[in-house]
């Protein structure tokens, strides 16, 4: 029933995330400062949606999407209190209650959920270095002799 409720959760995020991107697309704004800087936030937003509907068919396959649906919640509920405390715009609650509610939702119901936060052993770093190159070959020019 998890699993099920996990994926039905990761489809309606999705589709709701990509109808906000189209719906917000459709309005003007004020300040399109997501293009000036050279993005576009509506088609982050659909990406966002397509990625978790698609990833909605096989979350544990799809671990990194089902981090991003988590964290969407989050980010949002940061940018909300942001924009109210720093230039005193009126806070939305409507996106808020419905990045938390997915968000919860996702953690939930995720089969696994010692999955969800990468762990690494104490004191060692999640950078891996890189494997050394191959030993190089020397190059030398033919040899005359050995032609065929």
């Amino acid at each position: 029933m998890r699993r099920l409720l996990l994926t039905v959760g990761m489809l309606l995020m999705g589709m709701a995330l990509v109808g906000g991107a189209a719906v917000s697309l459709v309005g003007t704004s004020l300040l399109p400062l997501d293009q000036e800087v050279g993005t576009h936030a509506s088609a982050a937003g659909a990406v966002l949606g397509f990625g978790l509907m698609a990833a909605a068919v096989n979350p544990a396959g799809n671990l990194g999407w089902v981090r991003a649906g988590i964290l969407y919640g989050f980010v949002v509920l940061a940018f909300e209190a942001g924009s109210y405390y720093l230039w005193h715009a009126s806070f939305h609650i409507g996106p808020v209650f419905f990045g938390l509610a997915f968000s919860l939702l996702l953690i939930a119901t995720y089969p696994e959920r010692k999955h969800l936060v990468p762990s690494t052993p104490a004191g060692k770093s999640s950078v891996v270095a890189p494997p050394a190159p191959p030993a190089a070959k020397a190059l030398t020019a033919p040899d005359p002799e050995k032609e065929v």
